[in-house]
Protein backbone atom coordinates (compact mmCIF):
# COMPACT_ATOMS: atom_id res chain seq x y z
CA UNK A 1 0.00 0.00 0.00
CA UNK A 2 1.56 3.37 -1.15
CA UNK A 3 1.39 6.49 1.07
CA UNK A 4 -1.11 7.84 -1.28
CA UNK A 5 -3.43 5.00 0.32
CA UNK A 6 -2.42 5.11 3.35
CA UNK A 7 -3.41 9.35 3.68
CA UNK A 8 -7.01 8.20 2.30
CA UNK A 9 -7.32 5.71 5.01
CA UNK A 10 -5.83 7.41 7.75
CA UNK A 11 -6.88 10.30 7.13
CA UNK A 12 -9.65 11.17 5.44
CA UNK A 13 -11.62 8.12 6.30
CA UNK A 14 -11.57 8.88 9.93
CA UNK A 15 -12.96 12.38 9.14
CA UNK A 16 -15.93 10.93 7.73
CA UNK A 17 -19.22 13.06 8.66
CA UNK A 18 -17.18 15.08 10.82
CA UNK A 19 -15.27 16.88 8.07
CA UNK A 20 -16.22 20.72 9.19
CA UNK A 21 -14.24 20.39 12.88
CA UNK A 22 -10.94 18.06 11.34
CA UNK A 23 -8.93 20.70 12.16
CA UNK A 24 -9.93 21.21 15.91
CA UNK A 25 -9.93 16.89 15.85
CA UNK A 26 -5.91 17.53 14.80
CA UNK A 27 -5.03 20.24 16.16
CA UNK A 28 -6.35 18.31 19.79
CA UNK A 29 -4.59 15.43 18.98
CA UNK A 30 -1.29 16.74 18.27
CA UNK A 31 -1.82 18.64 21.76
CA UNK A 32 -2.55 15.14 23.40
CA UNK A 33 1.03 13.43 22.07
CA UNK A 34 2.84 16.52 22.95
CA UNK A 35 1.51 16.52 26.45
CA UNK A 36 2.08 12.91 26.35
CA UNK A 37 5.91 13.60 25.90
CA UNK A 38 5.93 16.19 28.62
CA UNK A 39 6.19 18.89 25.44
CA UNK A 40 2.91 21.00 25.59
CA UNK A 41 2.53 23.18 29.12
CA UNK A 42 -0.87 24.94 28.21
CA UNK A 43 -3.60 25.71 25.21
CA UNK A 44 -3.34 28.58 22.88
CA UNK A 45 -5.97 31.03 24.37
CA UNK A 46 -8.83 31.75 22.34
CA UNK A 47 -8.37 34.81 20.17
CA UNK A 48 -11.93 36.65 21.06
CA UNK A 49 -15.53 36.28 21.48
CA UNK A 50 -15.97 35.74 17.98
CA UNK A 51 -14.04 32.41 17.76
CA UNK A 52 -15.93 31.11 20.74
CA UNK A 53 -18.17 28.59 18.75
CA UNK A 54 -14.39 27.17 17.27
CA UNK A 55 -13.05 26.74 20.55
CA UNK A 56 -16.07 25.13 22.18
CA UNK A 57 -15.59 22.63 18.96
CA UNK A 58 -12.31 21.91 19.72
CA UNK A 59 -12.26 22.67 23.46
CA UNK A 60 -15.00 19.69 23.01
CA UNK A 61 -12.86 17.87 21.17
CA UNK A 62 -10.08 17.76 23.51
CA UNK A 63 -12.47 16.38 26.12
CA UNK A 64 -13.47 13.59 24.01
CA UNK A 65 -9.73 12.99 23.45
CA UNK A 66 -9.37 12.38 27.21
CA UNK A 67 -9.52 8.74 27.23
CA UNK A 68 -7.25 8.09 24.11
CA UNK A 69 -4.70 10.33 25.50
CA UNK A 70 -4.56 8.70 29.18
CA UNK A 71 -4.30 5.17 27.66
CA UNK A 72 -1.27 6.31 25.52
CA UNK A 73 0.15 8.02 28.77
CA UNK A 74 2.25 5.76 29.76
CA UNK A 75 3.49 4.31 26.38
CA UNK A 76 6.60 6.66 25.61
CA UNK A 77 7.59 7.71 22.06
CA UNK A 78 6.75 5.54 19.29
CA UNK A 79 10.38 5.78 17.83
CA UNK A 80 13.76 7.58 18.18
CA UNK A 81 11.79 10.75 16.82
CA UNK A 82 10.68 13.74 19.08
CA UNK A 83 7.17 14.43 18.81
CA UNK A 84 7.78 17.49 16.88
CA UNK A 85 9.41 15.40 14.17
CA UNK A 86 6.28 13.24 13.86
CA UNK A 87 4.20 15.46 14.04
CA UNK A 88 5.74 17.11 10.96
CA UNK A 89 6.05 14.43 9.25
CA UNK A 90 2.14 13.96 9.57
CA UNK A 91 1.29 17.28 8.16
CA UNK A 92 3.69 15.95 5.23
CA UNK A 93 1.94 12.89 4.72
CA UNK A 94 -1.66 14.61 4.74
CA UNK A 95 -0.63 16.56 2.07
CA UNK A 96 -0.53 20.28 1.65
CA UNK A 97 -4.08 21.54 2.68
CA UNK A 98 -4.80 20.21 5.15
CA UNK A 99 -1.56 20.94 6.54
CA UNK A 100 -2.29 24.18 5.66
CA UNK A 101 -5.40 24.29 7.75
CA UNK A 102 -3.60 23.03 10.84
CA UNK A 103 -0.37 25.04 11.60
CA UNK A 104 -2.02 28.33 12.05
CA UNK A 105 -4.31 26.48 15.32
CA UNK A 106 -0.76 25.88 16.67
CA UNK A 107 0.57 27.86 19.48
CA UNK A 108 4.02 29.95 18.55
CA UNK A 109 6.08 27.33 20.39
CA UNK A 110 4.79 24.66 18.47
CA UNK A 111 5.15 26.10 15.64
CA UNK A 112 8.92 27.12 16.58
CA UNK A 113 9.91 23.66 17.14
CA UNK A 114 7.90 21.85 13.93
CA UNK A 115 8.48 24.28 11.14
CA UNK A 116 12.33 23.69 10.88
CA UNK A 117 11.83 19.37 11.04
CA UNK A 118 9.18 20.30 8.48
CA UNK A 119 11.73 21.94 6.04
CA UNK A 120 14.37 19.26 7.17
CA UNK A 121 12.63 15.82 6.25
CA UNK A 122 13.72 14.22 2.81
CA UNK A 123 11.77 10.77 2.78
CA UNK A 124 9.25 8.69 5.33
CA UNK A 125 9.42 4.93 4.53
CA UNK A 126 5.31 3.28 4.13
CA UNK A 127 6.04 1.63 7.24
CA UNK A 128 6.81 4.47 9.41
CA UNK A 129 4.15 6.21 7.76
CA UNK A 130 1.52 3.58 8.51
CA UNK A 131 2.98 3.74 12.53
CA UNK A 132 2.47 7.97 12.23
CA UNK A 133 -1.06 7.01 10.61
CA UNK A 134 -2.03 4.88 13.20
CA UNK A 135 -0.60 6.94 16.46
CA UNK A 136 -2.91 9.93 15.12
CA UNK A 137 -5.86 7.54 13.79
CA UNK A 138 -6.09 6.11 17.09
CA UNK A 139 -6.10 9.22 19.08
CA UNK A 140 -8.70 10.35 16.18
CA UNK A 141 -11.64 7.34 16.52
CA UNK A 142 -11.00 7.47 20.32
CA UNK A 143 -11.91 11.12 20.15
CA UNK A 144 -15.65 10.45 19.24
CA UNK A 145 -18.59 8.30 20.79
CA UNK A 146 -18.11 4.64 18.88
CA UNK A 147 -21.00 4.23 17.00
CA UNK A 148 -22.26 2.93 13.62
CA UNK A 149 -21.39 0.00 11.28
CA UNK A 150 -18.04 -0.62 12.97
CA UNK A 151 -19.61 -0.84 16.46
CA UNK A 152 -22.14 -3.21 15.28
CA UNK A 153 -19.34 -5.01 13.84
CA UNK A 154 -17.28 -5.57 16.66
CA UNK A 155 -20.03 -6.76 18.61
CA UNK A 156 -21.29 -9.59 16.00
CA UNK A 157 -17.38 -10.57 15.43
CA UNK A 158 -17.51 -11.05 19.14
CA UNK A 159 -20.67 -13.14 19.74
CA UNK A 160 -20.51 -14.95 16.15
CA UNK A 161 -17.52 -14.79 14.61
CA UNK A 162 -15.71 -12.48 12.12
CA UNK A 163 -17.06 -14.56 8.94
CA UNK A 164 -20.55 -14.80 9.94
CA UNK A 165 -20.43 -11.02 11.13
CA UNK A 166 -19.80 -9.77 7.52
CA UNK A 167 -22.45 -11.68 6.30
CA UNK A 168 -24.88 -10.41 8.59
CA UNK A 169 -23.76 -7.16 7.93
CA UNK A 170 -24.23 -7.51 4.41
CA UNK A 171 -27.51 -8.46 4.63
CA UNK A 172 -28.39 -5.33 6.82
CA UNK A 173 -26.27 -2.80 5.38
CA UNK A 174 -25.57 -1.57 1.86
CA UNK A 175 -22.03 -1.14 1.87
CA UNK A 176 -20.30 -2.29 5.70
CA UNK A 177 -17.20 -1.81 4.65
CA UNK A 178 -17.36 1.83 4.24
CA UNK A 179 -18.68 4.00 1.22
CA UNK A 180 -17.81 2.51 -2.27
CA UNK A 181 -14.67 4.02 -3.79
CA UNK A 182 -13.69 6.48 -0.99
CA UNK A 183 -10.22 5.57 -0.73
CA UNK A 184 -10.03 6.70 -4.92
CA UNK A 185 -11.45 10.13 -4.13
CA UNK A 186 -7.76 12.00 -3.54
CA UNK A 187 -6.06 9.48 -6.11
CA UNK A 188 -4.37 10.97 -8.74
CA UNK A 189 -5.05 11.23 -12.64
CA UNK A 190 -1.87 9.44 -13.14
CA UNK A 191 -2.54 6.33 -10.86
CA UNK A 192 -6.31 6.33 -11.59
CA UNK A 193 -4.91 5.42 -15.22
CA UNK A 194 -2.91 3.13 -13.88
CA UNK A 195 -5.63 2.08 -12.12
CA UNK A 196 -8.27 1.25 -14.70
CA UNK A 197 -6.45 1.32 -18.29
CA UNK A 198 -7.25 -2.65 -18.45
CA UNK A 199 -10.81 -3.15 -16.77
CA UNK A 200 -13.68 -3.18 -19.18
CA UNK A 201 -15.84 -0.64 -20.40
CA UNK A 202 -18.37 -1.54 -17.93
CA UNK A 203 -16.01 -1.53 -14.49
CA UNK A 204 -14.69 1.83 -15.69
CA UNK A 205 -18.19 3.57 -16.28
CA UNK A 206 -19.37 2.12 -12.43
CA UNK A 207 -16.08 3.43 -10.95
CA UNK A 208 -15.82 6.62 -12.69
CA UNK A 209 -19.72 7.28 -11.66
CA UNK A 210 -18.66 7.45 -8.30
CA UNK A 211 -15.42 10.02 -8.43
CA UNK A 212 -15.21 13.76 -8.44
CA UNK A 213 -16.51 14.75 -11.79
CA UNK A 214 -12.94 16.51 -11.94
CA UNK A 215 -11.07 13.41 -11.58
CA UNK A 216 -13.57 11.16 -13.76
CA UNK A 217 -13.03 13.79 -16.33
CA UNK A 218 -9.54 13.59 -16.71
CA UNK A 219 -9.71 10.22 -17.05
CA UNK A 220 -12.04 10.17 -19.98
CA UNK A 221 -10.35 12.84 -22.00
CA UNK A 222 -6.53 10.59 -21.74
CA UNK A 223 -9.00 8.16 -23.61
CA UNK A 224 -9.14 7.78 -27.74
CA UNK A 225 -12.35 8.87 -28.97
CA UNK A 226 -14.33 5.73 -29.58
CA UNK A 227 -13.85 4.83 -25.92
CA UNK A 228 -14.63 7.96 -24.58
CA UNK A 229 -17.87 7.45 -26.31
CA UNK A 230 -18.39 4.40 -25.21
CA UNK A 231 -17.75 4.91 -21.90
CA UNK A 232 -19.87 8.43 -21.92
CA UNK A 233 -22.47 5.98 -23.30
CA UNK A 234 -22.63 3.56 -20.20
CA UNK A 235 -22.55 6.48 -17.26
CA UNK A 236 -25.14 8.17 -18.90
CA UNK A 237 -27.01 5.09 -18.77
CA UNK A 238 -26.27 3.97 -15.33
CA UNK A 239 -29.01 3.47 -13.32
CA UNK A 240 -29.59 0.94 -10.53
CA UNK A 241 -26.88 -1.06 -9.66
CA UNK A 242 -26.69 -3.90 -6.79
CA UNK A 243 -25.19 -3.25 -4.11
CA UNK A 244 -23.41 -6.79 -4.68
CA UNK A 245 -22.12 -5.90 -7.49
CA UNK A 246 -20.67 -2.54 -6.61
CA UNK A 247 -19.22 -4.42 -3.37
CA UNK A 248 -17.21 -6.64 -5.62
CA UNK A 249 -16.09 -4.26 -7.78
CA UNK A 250 -15.19 -2.00 -5.02
CA UNK A 251 -13.01 -4.41 -3.18
CA UNK A 252 -11.31 -5.89 -6.68
CA UNK A 253 -10.30 -2.19 -6.72
CA UNK A 254 -9.46 -1.70 -3.26
CA UNK A 255 -7.30 -4.73 -3.83
CA UNK A 256 -5.70 -3.35 -6.78
CA UNK A 257 -4.80 -0.57 -5.61
CA UNK A 258 -2.91 -1.59 -2.57
CA UNK A 259 -0.53 -3.73 -5.02
CA UNK A 260 -0.16 -1.44 -7.79
CA UNK A 261 2.86 0.40 -6.15
CA UNK A 262 6.00 -1.34 -4.96
CA UNK A 263 7.77 1.57 -3.81
CA UNK A 264 9.98 1.21 -0.67
CA UNK A 265 10.17 4.53 0.21
CA UNK A 266 8.81 7.79 -0.98
CA UNK A 267 11.14 10.81 -1.24
CA UNK A 268 9.90 14.29 0.22
CA UNK A 269 11.30 18.04 -0.45
CA UNK A 270 10.41 19.15 2.99
CA UNK A 271 11.37 22.98 2.28
CA UNK A 272 8.98 22.35 -1.38
CA UNK A 273 6.44 21.20 0.59
CA UNK A 274 6.65 23.64 3.52
CA UNK A 275 6.43 26.51 0.44
CA UNK A 276 3.73 24.94 -0.68
CA UNK A 277 1.84 25.01 2.61
CA UNK A 278 2.74 28.52 3.43
CA UNK A 279 1.35 29.78 -0.40
CA UNK A 280 -2.10 28.30 1.06
CA UNK A 281 -2.05 29.96 4.60
CA UNK A 282 -2.91 33.59 5.03
CA UNK A 283 -0.26 36.21 4.99
CA UNK A 284 -0.05 36.79 8.25
CA UNK A 285 0.63 33.75 9.43
CA UNK A 286 2.57 32.75 6.61
CA UNK A 287 5.38 36.07 7.92
CA UNK A 288 5.13 34.53 11.07
CA UNK A 289 6.71 31.19 10.22
CA UNK A 290 8.94 33.16 7.81
CA UNK A 291 10.31 35.30 10.46
CA UNK A 292 10.72 32.08 13.19
CA UNK A 293 12.97 30.51 9.89
CA UNK A 294 15.10 33.66 9.97
CA UNK A 295 15.51 33.26 13.25
CA UNK A 296 16.70 29.58 13.44
CA UNK A 297 18.12 29.21 10.17
CA UNK A 298 19.12 31.92 8.03
CA UNK A 299 19.84 29.99 4.86
CA UNK A 300 16.99 27.88 5.25
CA UNK A 301 14.38 30.74 5.59
CA UNK A 302 15.83 32.08 2.46
CA UNK A 303 15.86 29.02 0.73
CA UNK A 304 11.77 28.75 1.45
CA UNK A 305 11.31 32.76 0.41
CA UNK A 306 13.13 31.78 -2.63
CA UNK A 307 10.70 28.34 -3.05
CA UNK A 308 7.55 30.97 -2.32
CA UNK A 309 8.13 32.85 -5.71
CA UNK A 310 8.12 30.68 -8.74
CA UNK A 311 7.62 31.32 -12.76
CA UNK A 312 4.20 30.74 -11.98
CA UNK A 313 3.76 33.80 -9.91
CA UNK A 314 5.61 35.68 -12.28
CA UNK A 315 3.31 34.50 -14.78
CA UNK A 316 -0.02 35.08 -13.41
CA UNK A 317 1.75 38.97 -11.98
CA UNK A 318 -0.02 42.26 -12.39
CA UNK A 319 1.47 43.49 -15.77
CA UNK A 320 1.75 46.93 -14.69
CA UNK A 321 4.58 46.58 -11.77
CA UNK A 322 6.09 43.74 -14.82
CA UNK A 323 6.33 46.44 -17.22
CA UNK A 324 7.55 49.72 -14.63
CA UNK A 325 10.26 46.73 -13.84
CA UNK A 326 11.42 45.43 -17.22
CA UNK A 327 11.77 49.68 -18.14
CA UNK A 328 14.54 49.67 -15.59
CA UNK A 329 16.85 46.20 -17.47
CA UNK A 330 18.57 46.48 -20.75
CA UNK A 331 17.72 44.63 -23.57
CA UNK A 332 20.91 42.58 -23.06
CA UNK A 333 19.74 41.28 -19.25
CA UNK A 334 15.96 40.92 -20.77
CA UNK A 335 17.54 38.65 -23.42
CA UNK A 336 19.66 36.53 -20.48
CA UNK A 337 16.20 36.56 -18.22
CA UNK A 338 14.14 34.89 -20.93
CA UNK A 339 16.74 32.76 -22.03
CA UNK A 340 16.06 29.07 -21.52
CA UNK A 341 13.13 29.88 -20.16
CA UNK A 342 9.42 28.29 -20.76
CA UNK A 343 7.19 29.76 -23.58
CA UNK A 344 4.65 31.29 -21.26
CA UNK A 345 7.34 33.29 -18.68
CA UNK A 346 8.53 34.46 -22.33
CA UNK A 347 5.72 35.59 -23.26
CA UNK A 348 4.66 37.20 -20.26
CA UNK A 349 8.11 38.93 -20.53
CA UNK A 350 7.38 39.94 -24.09
CA UNK A 351 4.19 41.01 -24.05
CA UNK A 352 5.33 43.18 -21.46
CA UNK A 353 7.35 45.74 -23.55
CA UNK A 354 6.39 47.01 -27.18
CA UNK A 355 6.75 45.04 -30.04
CA UNK A 356 10.09 46.87 -31.36
CA UNK A 357 11.74 46.64 -28.05
CA UNK A 358 10.68 42.47 -27.72
CA UNK A 359 12.07 42.34 -31.36
CA UNK A 360 15.22 43.55 -30.52
CA UNK A 361 15.35 41.38 -27.36
CA UNK A 362 14.91 38.49 -29.19
CA UNK A 363 17.78 39.35 -31.57
CA UNK A 364 20.19 40.20 -28.78
CA UNK A 365 18.97 36.86 -27.51
CA UNK A 366 20.16 35.23 -30.62
CA UNK A 367 23.70 37.30 -30.71
CA UNK A 368 24.22 35.87 -27.03
CA UNK A 369 24.43 32.12 -28.11
CA UNK A 370 25.10 30.25 -26.43
CA UNK A 371 24.35 31.55 -23.31
CA UNK A 372 26.10 30.42 -20.05
CA UNK A 373 23.40 29.22 -17.03
CA UNK A 374 25.36 31.33 -14.29
CA UNK A 375 24.91 34.55 -16.31
CA UNK A 376 20.98 33.95 -17.29
CA UNK A 377 20.46 32.44 -13.35
CA UNK A 378 22.28 35.62 -11.72
CA UNK A 379 20.04 38.16 -14.24
CA UNK A 380 16.79 36.20 -13.14
CA UNK A 381 17.17 35.85 -9.36
CA UNK A 382 17.94 39.71 -9.36
CA UNK A 383 14.95 39.96 -11.44
CA UNK A 384 12.95 37.68 -8.65
CA UNK A 385 13.68 38.95 -5.89
CA UNK A 386 12.66 42.51 -6.80
CA UNK A 387 9.39 40.83 -7.37
CA UNK A 388 9.22 39.01 -4.33
CA UNK A 389 10.01 41.92 -2.37
CA UNK A 390 7.43 43.89 -3.88
CA UNK A 391 4.72 41.56 -3.42
CA UNK A 392 6.06 40.58 0.23
CA UNK A 393 5.59 44.62 0.99
CA UNK A 394 1.90 44.65 -0.90
CA UNK A 395 3.07 46.77 -3.84
CA UNK A 396 2.46 43.96 -5.84
CA UNK A 397 -0.86 41.27 -6.84
CA UNK A 398 -0.67 37.56 -7.85
CA UNK A 399 -3.75 36.27 -9.13
CA UNK A 400 -4.50 33.43 -7.24
CA UNK A 401 -2.80 34.42 -4.11
CA UNK A 402 -3.96 37.84 -3.44
CA UNK A 403 -7.85 37.30 -4.78
CA UNK A 404 -8.72 37.68 -1.31
CA UNK A 405 -7.15 41.38 -0.61
CA UNK A 406 -7.98 42.78 -3.83
CA UNK A 407 -11.42 43.25 -5.94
Amino acid sequence: MNLNDKRIQAYTKTAQGAKDDTVGKVRTHMDELMKRDGLLKSAKPAGGAEKQTQNQAQNQARQNAQSGAASLAGSGSSGADSVYRRVAKFLLLIGVNEAAKILPHLTAEQTEKIIPELASIRSVDPDEASVIFAEFQSLLERSRQSGGVQTARTILEKAFGADKAQAMLEKTVSYPDGTPFDYLQEISAERLSQLLKDESAPVQALVLSRLKPALAAAFIKSLDRERQKDIIGRMAKLSSISSEVVRRVDRAMREKSQTLSTETGTALDGRGVLAEILKKMDPESEKSILSVLDENDAELGADVRKRLFTLDDIIRADDRFIQETLRSMSDGDLALLIAGKPEEFREKILTNVSKDRGDSVLEEEQLKKPIRKRDADEVTDAFFGTLRRAWEQGKLAIKGRDDDVFV
